[in-house]
């Protein structure tokens, strides 16, 4: 897929967790590893974007280069920061973004979404939406409205600092979600 590149959202503080979710172990893997192998299913190339208190716990399952620590100069928290850090470091590509806690997200799903992508690509985002939440992650958030979004932010005029909002306010294609399995998350043990 040209300009696509999956990231793996990490850099949370997996509070109601208690621990980090994507070092969490499935089958004795870390659930970050399952989500980017299954984005590399696609076939994309793939990062995993984590804080920098994560770095060393990371490194010892992901070479350097794929990892992308959150930017100090994005002054944003939260999901957005990881989202937009890892624009930064690759400006000319399309982002497919993944929690890592998606472990249950299936390929189909995935490819459903690109292929909107490819036979729509007048759109910014790409998203599934049930009823009126649109689901923020196993979403295609392209360059040209991520570099929008990045100068709203440096000019002050951000109205929310939330990924829901980068959609509201965006060029964004809704898709209807049919796959709900796909989009269970974990946030408890």
């Amino acid at each position: 897929m040209k300009n696509l590149l999956g990231v793996v959202l990490c850099g949370g503080q997996s509070s109601r967790m208690g621990s980090d979710k994507g070092l969490l172990l499935l089958n004795g893997i870390p659930w970050a590893s399952h989500v980017a192998a299954r984005l590399k299913e696609l076939p994309v190339p793939v990062v995993v974007s984590v804080n920098p208190g994560q770095i060393s716990n990371y490194s010892n399952h992901f070479a350097p280069q794929e990892l992308v620590v959150d930017a100090a100069t994005v002054a944003v928290e939260g999901p957005l920061k990881g989202l937009l850090s890892v624009h930064r470091q690759y400006p000319t590509h399309d982002l497919l973004l993944m929690a890592c806690d998606m472990i249950d997200m299936e390929t189909a799903t995935l490819r459903q979404l690109l292929q909107v992508r490819e036979q729509e690509p007048e759109y910014n985002f790409y998203v599934y939406q049930e009823g009126e939440f649109a689901e923020p992650f196993g979403a295609v958030y392209g360059a040209t409205g991520l570099a929008a979004v990045m100068q709203k932010l440096q000019a002050g005029s951000l109205p929310r600092n939330s990924l829901r909002s980068v959609l509201d306010n965006g060029d964004t294609k809704r898709l209807p979600l049919r796959h709900k399995q796909s989009f269970r998350n974990y946030n408890r043990m």
